[in-house]
């Protein structure tokens, strides 16, 4: 058929585009195009016609398409895909429609999404536009930063800076994507700045970049609207009491980029009361929730565990520890984008069980051990440093009233608490709160029990106080509400647990590994805050205890 097609043939229909003529057979066109085939064999006047004329297909397009219906194949490129679609689309060449999709989609890059996106809703491609949206909020980062981006319309940028999944390290993206979105056209764009304001979560932003973004901004400082939308995010850091009922809004409701959980360091082996058969460990593991699966990242230079690990501006860092001969000062970093370790300055003090968090754009250890001198004990730390990432400099602040090993920290509403441990005698409930405005520390209610080697996180603007040992291994789990000063009880674990990894993700607390008294744990848990509820999840790939652990979207 396709030889008689090409020497002219027993052809009965000729299809003109311009002066172009493509000579085929209706039987053919028929059979791989509803539209060819009610127009062959309905009540249309093309129905007697020899000669068909299209005006809204390219001529290259309707030959591809022509050459398909005796071929079975379609040569797809950068230079016909636009062309072709919207021809194969228009013939409900439905095979066709598909390959120029996933043509398409295969082709995405920051560059082009956004143009893509709009081509597939125009033909009504919904998947490719699913996937096109989706490529524009995972790689939000370096789609902000293209022409495509800066030339989209105000209800367009609305539509993806609103999306629960964008993918952004901090909120800070955003806000700065919106402010070169606007500055790029400013008269014009500038009456969009309150309504758009409404899509960046204020309230995520820290209170120094919120503080700063009111003295050094304009066009913020200048608008009412905006004006108030800052103020309620600084209340939101300022009066916790009034957090719970903002957690249901839109604007204190974090994104749902992909994040994994990151195991790193530890110790593994089964020999639990023999520390020189214990193994100390520099991999890295991460845990996807979603796919319920482990993923091995570069190792460290060094072997740590009993170490402190937090997330700054998308990367993780690994602070001190223990490697089996030494106590360590040094601070690596991991680097996503290149997939490798970098070395950070040390600390000033060697730690090992101690505590670390992020608090404002900084890097903060709290508390831990150093190795003993001469003939004496450990010496158990109540000193606290600060890390600068503009200075790369350790700075030393105000102490702790209380010297504390194998604590639990956390950040809450712009303040650092500092929670139970050992103090080289006794095991702690005390707990005690650093803010940075005053530069000192002030008591808080205790908690209920004693715990040392334990675990502590914020969800829902309360802090969770999780297992440990004080003096026995525990299971048991306590919840402070900063509004009332006081801590409750609530659900306890499945196993009880000392130094082991947690984290926060997707609206749950995650527990991983430790020591139960008995053995090394690979199990891990999650608890739900809603239902009061802990439920046991796929298990490490092996037992690991002394880890630091942080979620991240590292990967």
């Amino acid at each position: 058929l396709n030889l008689l097609r090409q020497h002219h043939e027993l052809c009965d229909i000729i299809l003109r585009v311009g002066d172009v003529k493509i000579h085929a057979h209706k039987v053919v066109l028929a059979s791989i195009s509803p539209y060819f085939q009610a127009m062959f064999t309905g009540n249309l006047s093309e129905k007697e016609n020899s000669e068909v004329e299209f005006q809204c297909i390219a001529e290259a397009a309707l030959q591809a398409i022509v050459e398909y219906a005796y071929t079975g194949t379609v040569l797809i490129s950068q230079d016909t895909v636009e062309s072709l679609l919207p021809a194969a689309n228009l013939l409900q060449i439905k095979l066709v429609v598909k390959e120029c999709c996933a043509f398409l989609e295969s082709q995405l890059d920051p560059g082009n999404c956004i143009g893509i996106s709009r081509f597939a809703e125009t033909y009504g491609c919904h998947d490719l536009y699913l996937a096109a949206n989706k490529y524009i909020c995972q790689n939000f980062e370096d789609v902000c930063q293209t022409e495509e981006f800066f030339e989209l319309t105000h209800s367009e940028l609305d539509e993806i800076i609103s999306n629960d999944c964008l993918n952004v390290v901090t909120e800070e993206t955003v806000f700065y994507a919106l402010e070169s979105w606007i500055k790029y056209d400013v008269q014009e764009r500038q009456k969009y700045l309150a309504q758009l304001l409404h899509c960046v979560r204020l309230p995520l932003l820290s209170v120094k970049f919120l503080t700063r973004l009111y003295e050094a901004n304009h066009l913020i400082r200048d608008d009412h609207t905006c004006k108030h939308l800052l103020n309620e995010a600084l209340k939101y850091h300022f009066m916790p009491e009034h957090r719970l009922s903002h957690q249901t809004m839109l604007m204190t409701r974090p994104r749902c980029a992909p994040k994994v959980l990151c195991a790193v360091g530890g110790k593994a082996g089964l020999f639990a009361c023999l520390e020189s058969y214990r193994k100390h460990e520099n991999s890295v593991e991460c845990w996807d929730p979603d796919t319920n699966t482990w993923t091995s990242l570069e190792r460290m230079f060094k072997s740590r565990s009993t170490l402190g690990v937090v997330v700054l501006a998308g990367e993780l860092y690994a602070l001190g520890g223990y490697d089996g001969q030494s106590y360590l000062r040094t601070v690596e970093k991991y680097i996503p984008k290149v997939k490798e370790w970098q070395p950070v300055a040390p600390m000033n003090k060697t730690r090992s069980c101690f505590a670390a968090a992020v608090l404002d754009g900084m890097i903060y250890a709290i508390g831990g051990y150093g190795p003993a001198h001469m003939n004496s004990y450990r010496k158990h730390e109540n000193s606290v440093e600060c890390w600068d990432p503009d200075t790369n400099t350790w700075t030393s602040l105000e102490r702790m009233f209380k010297s504390r090993s194998t604590l639990g920290v956390v950040v809450l509403a712009g303040e650092l608490y500092a929670l139970g441990g050992y103090d080289g005698q006794s095991y702690l409930r005390t707990v005690e709160k650093y803010i940075p405005k005053v530069k000192e520390w002030q008591p808080v209610a205790p908690m209920n029990k004693t715990r040392s080697c334990f675990a502590a996180a914020v969800l829902d603007g309360m802090i969770y106080a999780i297992g440990g040992y004080g003096p026995a291994h525990m299971n048991s789990v306590e919840r402070y509400d900063p509004s009332k000063n006081s801590w409750e009880t609530v659900a306890s674990m499945a196993d009880k647990r000392i130094n082991f990894g947690i984290g926060v993700m997707l609206g749950f607390i995650f527990v991983v590994g430790g020591h139960n008294g008995v053995s090394h744990l690979s199990s891990i848990e999650r608890y739900d805050p809603h239902q009061n509820q802990w439920t046991v999840c796929r298990p490490m790939k092996e037992p690991r205890t002394g880890r630091g652990m942080e979620n991240s979207d590292i990967l």
